[in-house]
Parts: structure tokens; C-alpha cells; sequence
């Protein structure tokens, strides 16, 4: 398969300088739907976007999203890559080439050039096709060229495509008549969520449900949320707490950050439906084995030796895939700044340091307390500036959730530790608490995709929050005085007046130095 010539038609590069910025998005959309015919999906008028358009190659398991809004083609529409067959930093890379090529297209339609930027890209980097077993000669299968592809050559914009052969496709060929036979049948997304709702192997908090909502386009949300046994017709205000839809409208499932199942893709790893030998317990052994290696690399190179570890501890799952793969060097907090609770916390630590001195050591001190609720990976000063505006932009958003109707109010009663090593104060449970660390999460991950944030990676973030304030390191296990000390001590408590976006500072005599690198008000 060789590299190709982009030859456009003429209209479909310039534009008369009399033509308004809509005339012209709306001349080159209708040039688009003649190209691609059942290969585009359009969507006007979504949220800030004129426009949303879904592209899919015949020949690569990828879809191209961009999203036009009224500035196009002046300013470069957002990208998204969805491409099950793609590591996440091949995707990320991609999206990279795609949006600078964006930008040396400006003022001219582009969206064709970028398409077929991403098929170069694709043949560049050597990316499988999609495969067909076919008992046709070589000279039929050369000789065949889809009736979709066919279409596309006599439609107004005339480009040239890589040659698609039999061998490359994802659909078998009958030999006597040139026809397609019918591909396997894709399970539904109905057939999905009876599988999560009722498999007991399956964890319902590790999937997500990516929908398009008729307002908002395209979202995402943990398959939890979903109210799947409700009857539609009951829900008739959108604002209702009932989050309802109706199964046509659902895209694509995640497990963890993995695409398992994909309409438009048709991609299915839940049950190999469409050929696919892996099924979703190949995936969960898959993460689970990810996460097994990464937890096992982080205990070992740990230099701090904790005496008779549990080894029949499980290790956590992570959060996202990139948490197991990058050490956090930041972190996203909430700091406390309640005079009772630190006042209690330094007569409690001291305490402790006194009456058991060869077992604990201090880390902390009471001017830099706080409750972490993400950690991230950043390596660039722009990247910072990146996590800062977004933060600054969230922050009506995060303060509406932490005040209104009332404001949030942590509690902190009794202590625990962490593998018998650390040794912390536990914050009551708060679903709040837990909604808005979802809440940055879900908005991080938005702009991600957007590519308004890059390289910036979760890391070192688990499934099962535990909001703590941390007391005290152990030297060895603490369980030897651990009855003790497990009394309900009641620390005080701490209203959200502000997060901080700290680094992770390295030790210098026995405390942890971070420091804040921004801090937003929400008071």
C-alpha cells in the first residue's frame, strides 16, 4: 500500500471572498455528505458547535470526529480519535499531527485534507487494515472496489483514495456474484447492559456509558448513574434526577478507559460478537494484570521497608490506564485550614511520636495539611498553565457543587493505615465529596480529548477513594499497638473554602516539602 496525491476540487478549497463564514461551512458540508455518503454522520447546531461531523475509513477500525463551530474554517475545528486498535499514545500523537496540520490549513476548508492526513498517517505508521477471508484470485480482488468507494468516485469532490482490496476488508465475498454477504451481527446495547446488569463477575463502578444527549452532544457518564429499568415516557423533564435514555442513543461502553463495546466502530469486546476473539474477561484479566505489575514495581523499588506485609492484599485498581503507568509529581488537594481540627490533630501526633518514638516518624506538619483528591503527572510549565486555566474555567462549576444548597462539610473521626505504613486520620464518608472529585476527573478528561490539555496524565489515583488527612509514617507494622489506638477521636471538621494545585516537593529533614503552584478560591 503506497502513499497518494490529495487533489481536492478546486470548490472545495477556495472560497469567494463575498461568501459569509456559515455559507461557506454549509457549502462544504454539503460537498462532505456527497463524498461520504453512509460514511459521515452529521449533527448541526450541537452546544457552541455549528457543526459535528463522525467520519469512518472503510479500510481502518477508526472514527474522525471534529467539531466546527461558527469561527471554522478561521480557526481549526477539535479532533477526537476513537480507534480501539490504537495504544492511547498513538491516539494522543495523532490527534497531535492532525491538529497542527490544522493550523497550516486555516481560512479554507480542511476537513478532507485531514482526513486524509489521518489515512497517510495510518499507511506511515504501518496500522493494520481491517482483514477479510476471501477465496477469490488475486486478479478478482484487485479487481473489486466497493460499491461505497464507487460512489465516492463519481461524486463532485474527486480524491484519490489508497486502493482498498479484499483482503483488507472486514466483509466476506461471495464469489459467484461480486455482493457482500452479510457481516456478523453486532450485540446491541441492550444485550451489554443485561450482561453488566446481571454477570456477578462484573463490577458495574468500572464501566462507563458514552451517550449523545440531544442538547449537549456527545457525553459520558459511570453506567451507575443510569436508571436502565425506568419507563421513558415517566421521565418527562430532562433536569429530572433520573439520568434515562433511550438505548439508541448510546455510543459506546468503557471498561476502566478502554472502549469495549462501539456503535459506530463496531467494535465489541464484550462478547467477540463481530469477530473479535476477546471477550470482556480477557480485558478485565488484561487490567487486572496491568495492575498487578505496576503495583508490584511500586512495592519493590520502594526504599522504605515495612516489616511482614500482607502479601494476600490485593492490589487497588486504578483509576484510568495512565495511573499505573507515570509516577505523580503533583497533586490536586483540599487544604485545612480549621483551627479545632488542627489543633486536636498536633496534640494527637504528638502524642504519639512520644509515647512510641522507634515506631512512628512525622512527615507532615500541621502549615501544609490537606485531603488529596487526584494526583497527576506534569513535566512542562505549560502544561501547568494548561491545568490552571482549566481550573479557573470550573470554577463557577465547582463552587455551585460546593455550596449550593449547603456547603460541603468534611468530617474526621477515628484513624487507619494504609498497609500498616501510613497512618491517617479517616474522613467520614461523603458522596459530595466523591461527586466532585468525578466531577474534575470527567472535566479533565473533556479537554483531554480536546486536546486543550496534553500530557497531562492521571497517575496514581484508585477506584476506591479514601479522603484522609495523613498523621504519621510507621516504621514498622502498627497493628502492634493499633488496639490502642482505633477509639473514635473526633478531629473537628472542614468546609471546601478553596483547592490547591501543589508539587510534590522532595523530603528534607524527615517533612515533606510542596508546594502550592496556584490556589482557587471558592468562597
Amino acid at each position: 500500500m503506497g502513499t497518494f496525491d490529495v487533489q481536492p476540487d478546486n470548490h472545495m478549497i477556495t472560497t469567494s471572498e463575498n461568501t459569509t463564514s456559515s455559507d461557506g461551512q454549509h457549502e462544504e458540508i454539503s460537498s462532505l455528505r456527497d463524498h461520504f455518503k453512509d460514511n459521515i454522520r452529521i449533527l448541526s447546531s450541537i452546544g457552541q458547535f455549528s457543526y459535528i461531523l463522525k467520519i469512518r475509513p472503510d479500510q481502518y477500525d477508526v472514527s474522525l470526529t471534529l467539531q466546527l463551530d461558527q469561527f471554522y474554517p478561521s480557526k481549526a475545528p477539535e479532533i477526537i480519535i476513537t480507534a480501539p486498535r490504537l495504544t492511547p499514545d498513538q491516539i494522543i500523537l495523532i490527534q497531535q499531527v492532525l491538529q497542527s496540520y490544522c493550523e497550516t490549513l486555516l481560512n479554507k476548508p480542511m476537513i478532507l485534507l485531514i482526513y486524509s492526513r489521518l489515512l497517510q498517517w495510518f499507511v506511515e505508521n504501518n496500522i493494520q487494515t481491517l482483514t477479510v477471508n476471501s477465496t477469490n484470485n488475486n486478479n478478482h480482488a484487485n479487481s473489486f472496489v466497493p460499491s461505497t468507494q464507487r460512489s465516492r468516485k463519481n461524486s463532485k469532490t474527486n480524491i484519490p483514495l489508497i486502493p482498498v482490496h479484499n483482503q483488507n476488508r472486514n466483509n466476506h465475498v461471495d464469489e459467484h456474484d461480486n455482493e457482500y454477504v452479510k457481516r456478523n451481527s453486532m450485540k446491541t446495547a441492550e444485550d451489554v447492559i443485561s450482561r453488566i446488569e446481571w454477570d456477578d463477575r462484573l463490577d458495574k463502578r468500572f464501566f462507563r456509558v458514552g451517550y449523545t444527549d440531544r442538547f449537549l452532544g456527545l457525553q459520558e457518564k459511570s453506567f451507575n448513574d443510569f436508571d436502565f429499568k425506568v419507563d421513558l415516557s415517566t421521565v418527562s423533564d430532562r433536569h429530572s434526577n433520573v439520568l434515562a435514555i433511550p438505548k439508541h442513543r448510546i455510543q459506546y461502553f468503557k471498561y476502566h478507559n478502554e472502549i469495549v463495546w462501539d456503535k459506530e466502530t463496531r467494535t465489541d469486546l464484550m462478547f467477540g460478537s463481530t469477530g473479535n476473539q476477546q471477550t470482556i474477561y480477557d480485558v478485565i484479566k488484561r487490567h487486572e494484570n496491568n495492575t498487578e505489575n505496576n503495583y508490584s514495581s511500586s512495592i519493590s523499588n520502594d526504599n522504605d521497608t515495612i516489616e511482614d506485609v500482607d502479601v494476600n492484599i490485593p492490589p487497588p485498581r486504578y483509576l484510568t490506564i495512565t495511573d499505573g503507568a507515570y509516577k505523580p509529581n503533583y497533586f490536586l488537594s483540599i487544604p485545612i485550614t480549621d483551627q479545632t481540627f488542627i489543633t486536636n490533630y498536633i496534640a494527637y501526633q504528638e502524642r504519639l511520636l512520644s509515647s512510641y518514638p522507634s515506631l512512628l516518624s512525622s512527615h507532615t506538619t500541621s502549615s501544609n495539611l490537606h485531603l488529596t483528591l487526584l494526583t497527576l503527572h506534569i513535566d512542562t510549565s505549560s502544561q501547568i498553565e494548561q491545568c490552571i486555566t482549566l481550573l479557573k474555567c470550573l470554577q463557577n462549576e465547582i463552587h455551585h457543587h460546593c455550596s449550593y444548597p449547603e456547603d460541603i462539610c468534611l468530617e474526621f473521626n477515628g484513624i487507619d493505615t494504609f498497609y500498616d505504613k501510613i497512618l491517617y486520620i479517616k474522613c467520614q464518608k461523603n458522596q459530595r465529596l466523591e461527586n466532585l472529585r468525578s466531577l474534575i476527573v470527567q472535566r479533565f478528561s473533556e479537554e483531554q480529548q480536546k486536546q486543550n490539555i496534553n500530557n497531562v496524565f492521571f497517575a496514581g489515583n484508585y477506584y476506591e477513594f479514601i479522603p484522609h488527612i495523613t498523621l504519621l509514617k510507621c516504621k514498622r507494622k502498627f497493628s502492634s499497638i493499633y488496639q490502642n489506638e482505633t477509639k473514635e477521636i473526633n478531629f473537628g471538621k472542614q468546609t471546601i473554602h478553596s483547592l490547591q494545585l501543589c508539587s510534590i516537593g522532595k523530603q528534607e529533614h524527615e517533612e515533606q516539602k510542596n508546594n502550592c503552584v496556584f490556589q482557587l478560591n471558592l468562597s
